[in-house]
């Protein structure tokens, strides 16, 4: 008779079963690599049901109210652009999610994650783009899922010398500026450590006198590591809430 797993071990076999997602090219209008939500789905889901592990959002709570006490999910501003104003649709709230051992349903947790998201399509856009962002980077933490090269730049780098000469070369050409798409990804991790857009900005500021995408490659990288650990000792304190 084969022993049952706590849930606890069979994450542990999850981690096992996605050691690493190839990114893709999804369309020639974007030249970088990238993963979407459900190219981590693909790979966790048929996983989760071998081991029979379930997986969904329970809770959808404000972190933010009116003066009156209402819950304040959606904000909007107006953005200038070369083509003229738009409106920006902010989301924000806190999403308790819950995994469940299907062979023991009484041994559950719940993590709550911070999901902020914009977009100029609509509320219902930002929200998605919230939920999908945060979800995509908390499952990428929780499993400890490879992505390969995450560095969209790194594309750009063909026909230069390898290794130390490499490096070298890299590091003597003149300073450019991030590519939003780093910047996208700094913003993703801020939100998994429950850190707003704009908080994580301006600490930038503060900390290296210079705006987000000004920042250099080590600096960039410390701070990703800096929000990744946060949020690391964020899902830590959110288990311990509920043990």
């Amino acid at each position: 008779m084969t022993e049952k797993k706590n849930l606890e071990q069979k994450f542990v076999a999850l981690r096992q079963a996605i050691p690493a997602i190839a990114q893709k090219k999804y369309t020639e209008n974007v030249k970088y690599k990238y993963l979407r939500i459900y190219d981590v789905f693909e790979h966790l889901t048929p996983a989760m049901n071998k081991e029979g592990v379930n997986f969904e959002i329970v809770a959808e709570t404000a972190s933010r109210h009116y003066e009156n006490g209402d819950p304040m999910f959606y904000t909007s501003f107006l953005q200038t652009t070369r083509t003229g104003e738009r409106t920006v649709w902010v989301y924000e709230a806190d999403l308790t999610v819950a995994w469940t051992n299907a062979d023991d349903p009484t041994d559950r947790q719940e993590v709550t994650l911070h999901a902020l998201g914009t977009n100029d399509g609509g509320p219902d856009k930002a929200k998605g783009s919230a939920w999908t962002y945060c979800l995509k980077y908390y499952l990428f933490e929780k499993f400890q899922i490879d992505q390969g090269d995450d560095d969209p730049d790194n594309n750009d780098l063909s026909g230069v010398a390898s290794g130390f000469q490499q490096a070298q070369t890299v590091q003597a050409a003149a300073p450019r500026k991030l590519s939003d798409a780093q910047i996208k990804r700094l913003h993703a991790k801020a939100i998994n450590a429950g850190i707003t857009e704009e908080v994580c900005d301006a600490r930038i500021r503060g900390k290296y006198a210079c705006e987000p995408n000004e920042m250099t490659r080590a600096q960039y990288d410390e701070t990703c590591a800096a929000l990744d650990k946060a949020a690391a000792e964020r899902d830590k304190e959110a288990f311990d809430d509920v043990e």
